[in-house]
């Protein structure tokens, strides 16, 4: 609500309304329209019965928006969390009452980047449009804090890699971890492979789709759509896994016949692989950082590197894998020349 004075008299405006109080414009009537303007009988008695949204009802706006706009697994992410982490902390909370100081406490809950830069997005939105239709007129938002991430690199070295390959006795994870390995690709870009994206003949692979939480789609960004070298080792592994999948579309199948839908299909026999070799548990994403440390450290050319696995720049490569480029290596500017690359790691 905004008071403003019109020949000494007190008008009030509440939303789109705005409408003379017939009292003087003092400092005693202000303050009672303040406190008593929420009041049903006080609304109704001034004709401003307009009901102010929740919060949640414009967030729920914003979805509806988002579901248009976004790929349908990142939209999944933003319900999940608007369910999990906004219904759930705001619940009947008008949206001109949330206060500066309850979004602090509201972000002070969160300890991981991703989830609360998503909310961030959700909620700034639906102050946006409470501003628009004139339910508040300062959004309420505060400085995100910093939170850093806990995930941490842990490549495989050589020694590891080879033993990893020599013991795994699934021949389907063996290949895939062999592709994954000497190509550096995400796991989806790998599960979305068709023998189409294969080129035996030229030694390189399209990536031009992924399977992200079960859908197929369009690579992360428009850096990861690529035609990358196919290494000779990456090759004995593809030319096995073609004997095992035949004639069917798709590189990879699971042992009932569908395709791999994410990573967590991999688990358990990724788990018991590692184990078997007495190596601590990794996630899966860590053959990705394998294939770059490794490449690096053995001196292959930075932007060929960043090319193969899809950064979009080669400062994004060296700024994640620094500590793993040879000294004379930082900084140099090189072009993607070689349609083969020979050396692995």
């Amino acid at each position: 609500m905004n008071f403003y004075n019109r020949n000494g008299v007190l008008y009030i405006r509440i939303g789109k309304k705005r409408l003379s109080t017939k009292m003087a414009d003092t400092p005693k009537n202000r303050k009672f329209f303040k406190n008593y303007y929420k009041n049903e009988e006080f609304l109704t008695k001034f004709n401003l019965n307009t009901k102010v949204p929740t919060l949640i009802e414009l967030c729920e706006r914003v979805l509806l928006e988002k579901e248009i706009t976004l790929k349908r697994t990142s939209y999944i992410s933003y319900e999940s969390l608007f369910n999990s982490r906004i219904k759930t902390y705001f619940k009947d909370t008008k949206v001109n009452d949330v206060t500066k100081k309850l979004i602090f406490e509201y972000f002070a809950t969160f300890t991981d980047k991703s989830t609360l830069n998503i909310c961030h997005t959700i909620l700034k939105s639906a102050f946006e449009i409470a501003t628009i239709e004139e339910y508040i007129t300062i959004i309420p938002l505060v400085s995100k804090p910093s939170l850093k991430s806990d995930y941490e690199m842990k490549p495989f070295t050589l020694d590891e890699v080879k033993l990893i390959l020599s013991s795994s006795e699934d021949m389907v994870l063996k290949n895939y971890l062999g592709i994954a390995f000497y190509t550096g690709m995400r796991s989806g870009e790998i599960f979305a492979l068709t023998w189409k994206d294969i080129d035996f003949e030229n030694f390189t692979l399209d990536i031009n789709k992924t399977i992200t939480k079960g859908f197929i789609q369009s690579p992360k960004t428009k850096s990861s759509i690529r035609i990358i070298d196919m290494l000779p080792q990456c090759e004995d592994f593809l030319i096995n896994q073609r004997k095992i999948t035949g004639l069917k579309k798709y590189v990879f199948y699971k042992p009932r016949g569908d395709i791999f839908k994410q990573t967590c299909d991999l688990y358990y026999r990724w788990k018991i692989l590692l184990k078997s070799c007495s190596l601590d548990y990794r996630n899966i994403y860590q053959t990705r950082h394998t294939f770059v440390t490794n490449m690096l450290m053995n001196k292959e050319d930075l932007m060929w590197v960043s090319y193969m696995i899809g950064h979009k720049s080669t400062d994004i490569t060296q700024s994640r894998y620094s500590k793993y480029i040879p000294r004379s290596k930082v900084g140099r500017k090189t072009t993607f020349l070689d349609s083969k690359k020979t050396q692995c790691v």
